[in-house]
């Protein structure tokens, strides 16, 4: 056909020509009399391959199944369907019949767009909600008692050992970091204990003032001093009796309530500030303490009568960074948790998965907890690596050995993401981070413009 000398024609034909969509156009024998260039895309065949072959013999050589033209031709109405060829591709079909005024067949037109690409990202996607799914069950029914997570064989044996002490009223010690889940530990200890159904007191020493822990442990008889309630105080460890008293941060108290503490510890008894005669308490003492209570009383700061008696069954509780078999578990039981207080429905990517893995959780469980919290209120659906504060960014881009550059460039792009958020102006992200209005304004068009 020659179209050199007639513009519309021309046009037309750069119209067909330049479609996005592969336009294929048979007879109404089903005979291909044109087609598009796109067809060298989808099939690696020109169009001088495929007119004057049957659309049948073009689906025995598998470019494409099954055949939608064949179909028109059949019922003389249009078709829409999904096809599939041989080397995997997958396409979306719209075909449509041609008459002739007497009502006659006269050709069929197919247009056919890849939609390979599309699938494969979908197929990502299922990948990825797989490999979640993995995640969550490779944990193998983490160990849970009474409100425990682990996966772990360190709280392994601490769960163990809970379960063994919960049934005695042996005073127990435990020790570890900020963070690491005493209070948890504590409660379980209750719990599986036969003090379930009595209280559970629980006390931080080092939150209260000095003048204050006394009083407020031991209680006071009325009229002991100014300011003191009429008919007296009684103190938490007489509240605590025939439950349990937990006293966090034990290595905090003064040395003259360490004394008082030690005589509970030994008689089972208590006198409160003031009074004349003792009280005989049935309770159980869990302490808690992140200090080296051992070297405090070589050093002579905490009553090494007074450790020893803590001491009868010390639990150490490892930081999270010793027993990562427990960041993923501990990660999906505050997520679910989270999701269902806040009535959302996010999740993390893999990515993310493997920074919590990577990051030292310096503020152990507690850090972890938070910073599920931020993720789930500060996202609506997957949270992604660039949804993490800077300080887990830079440990992971520095655990998959990005170049500095790479790496500065990232921290560059999340603080100027950060500020954007924060301010209003590109002057005022200059000033916050001491650059010039019209650097800021370059990297917001670069980092922040150039996202949406």
């Amino acid at each position: 056909m020659n179209i050199s000398h007639d513009p519309v024609r021309e046009e037309l034909f750069d119209i067909f020509e330049s479609s996005f969509d592969e336009i294929l156009v048979t007879d109404a024998k089903g005979f291909v009399v044109r087609v598009n260039s796109t067809c060298r895309k989808n099939y690696d065949l020109s169009a001088v391959d495929l007119v004057g072959k049957h659309v049948k013999e073009l689906e025995k050589m598998g470019l494409f199944y099954p055949s939608a033209t064949s179909q028109v031709i059949e019922k003389k109405q249009p078709i829409e369907l999904f096809q599939m060829s041989n080397s995997g591709r997958y396409y979306h079909v719209r075909t449509r019949p041609v008459f002739n005024r007497d009502g006659t067949l006269k050709s069929v037109i197919s247009y056919s767009r890849d939609l390979t690409e599309l699938i494969q990202l979908r197929n990502k996607i299922e990948e990825m909600e797989d490999q979640l799914a993995t995640y969550k069950k490779e944990l193998n029914e983490p160990l849970e008692v009474e409100g425990l997570i682990s996966k772990s064989e360190q709280m392994g044996k601490v769960m163990m050992l809970v379960r063994k002490i919960a049934k005695v009223n042996s005073t127990v010690l435990l020790l570890g970091e900020t963070g690491v889940g005493k209070s948890r530990i504590v409660r379980s200890i209750h719990q599986l204990s036969d003090r379930k159904d009595q209280v559970l007191n629980e006390i931080n020493c080092a939150a209260l003032p000095e003048q204050l822990i006394e009083s407020e442990l031991f209680g006071y008889e009325g009229g002991t001093f100014t300011g003191a309630f009429r008919e007296g105080k009684k103190g938490l460890i007489e509240l605590s009796n025939n439950g349990t008293l937990f006293l966090d941060e034990v290595g905090e108290l003064p040395l003259t309530a360490q004394g008082k503490l030690l005589h509970v510890l030994q008689d089972k008894q208590i006198r409160p500030v003031g009074g004349s005669q003792p009280i005989t308490l049935n309770l159980r003492i869990i302490a808690a303490t992140n200090k080296d209570l051992k070297k405090m009383a070589e050093q002579g700061s905490f009553r090494r009568d007074l450790y020893y008696r803590l001491n009868v069954v010390p639990i150490h509780i490892p930081p999270l960074r010793e027993r990562k078999e427990d960041i993923i578990p501990l990660t999906y039981h505050f997520l679910d948790y989270f999701n269902e207080l806040y009535n959302s429905h996010v999740c993390f990517s893999p990515k993310v998965l493997n920074a919590f893995l990577n990051y030292e959780w310096k503020g152990n469980i507690r850090e972890l907890e938070n910073m599920v919290e931020r993720l789930v209120v500060t996202n609506d659906e997957v949270v992604t690596l660039n949804d993490l504060p800077l300080e887990m960014m830079q440990q992971e881009l520095t655990e998959k050995g990005t170049t500095l550059p790479e790496m500065l460039e990232e921290v560059e792009r999340k603080m100027i993401i950060e500020a954007y958020g924060q301010f209003s102006s590109t002057y005022k992200i200059a000033k916050a981070l001491g650059i010039s209005q019209s650097s800021a304004a370059r990297k917001v068009k670069k980092y922040v413009e150039g996202e949406e």
